[in-house]
């Protein structure tokens, strides 16, 4: 063509730099020589990394109880667009590049509501690729408070008033989500606070002391954990362990004649017993047991 030339390599070219020169010759056989020109071919682009970066709870596990997940791209130096969606690409919102090459950050602005989402990130570079990845994602901000109950095959005596004479008493946890990661237990006992981890069976999560417990005061919570890092605390319950119990005094209160000789002219014997404060129970028999009577 007049004045101007073109050339297509017959063969596809790898990718790389190419550094081209062009020789001109006139009918007079002068020659001519352009300067070198570099074309790089580029048909590659990638995304390395896509994290979540405040997945909190356990990690790698890619849940996380923060409305505003933040999110880091690792891609190829020569990119210069990221972008990302998380509504199956209806809307894209761009990514900051940070101050190490190759990595771009972005951070939620508004709240995201809880549940399981798809990240989409799509990545351009300066020869025009683009390249789209994904990466699943939980957002769980909430969790349910525990409750802790005494449980009633040992709750001994007057059932739901908190006492046992059971040393080892088993305790029901109740309102534990199903995603929980670990439940302890706390017991305060004579200003000494000791944390257990609770046992999940077959019927929920339960709690029984590992060694028997004195007689006294015992005050007890729960705290829960879940795979998104959410913790919640129960109210505490306090258990009184009884294992003592006596009958202080028995006394014949019409006795007659000489005092204390346990004798009486009354054909309707008095008696008087005395117990302490937590007895709710009193009963007397005169026949060996066969029969009995419940005091006041």
């Amino acid at each position: 063509a007049t004045g101007n030339w073109s050339v297509t390599p017959t063969g596809t070219w790898a990718d790389g730099d190419y550094t081209l020169t062009v020789r001109v010759e006139d009918e007079a056989g002068n020659e001519k020589h352009s300067a070198s020109l570099t074309v790089t071919v580029d048909t590659q682009i990638t995304i390395d990394v896509i994290e979540l970066v405040n997945d909190n709870g356990i990690p790698g596990d890619n849940m996380t109880n923060d409305a505003h997940p933040q999110f880091r791209v690792t891609v190829p130096g020569d990119v210069n667009e990221v972008s990302l969606s998380i509504d199956g690409g209806v809307t894209w919102v761009k990514a900051t590049q940070s101050a190490t090459p190759g990595v771009w950050n972005y951070t939620w602005p508004g709240t995201v509501p809880d549940g399981d989402y798809t990240l989409n990130v799509k990545a351009t570079d300066n020869a025009g690729n683009t390249v789209t990845e994904t990466l699943h994602f939980t957002i769980d901000t909430t969790l349910s408070t525990p409750v802790i109950v005494l449980d009633s095959a040992d709750d001994t005596g007057i059932q739901g008033d908190n006492m046992t004479n059971r040393t080892q008493p088993t305790f029901n946890l109740q309102h534990i989500d199903d995603d929980a990661v670990r439940v302890t237990v706390s017991v305060e006992h004579g200003g000494v606070t000791t944390t257990f981890d609770a046992t999940k069976g077959v019927g929920g999560w339960t709690f029984t002391p590992p060694t028997s417990w004195g007689a006294g005061d015992y005050t007890l919570s729960v705290s829960v954990e879940d795979k998104a890092g959410n913790t919640s605390h129960s109210a505490s319950l306090t258990v009184t362990v009884d294992t003592q119990i006596a009958i202080n005094n028995i006394e014949l209160v019409n006795d007659s004649g000489i005092p204390d000789d346990n004798l009486t002219n009354n054909v309707r014997p008095q008696f008087q017993v005395k117990v302490p404060t937590d007895v709710n129970e009193v009963r007397l028999s005169i026949d060996g047991g066969k029969t009995w009577f419940n005091a006041t």
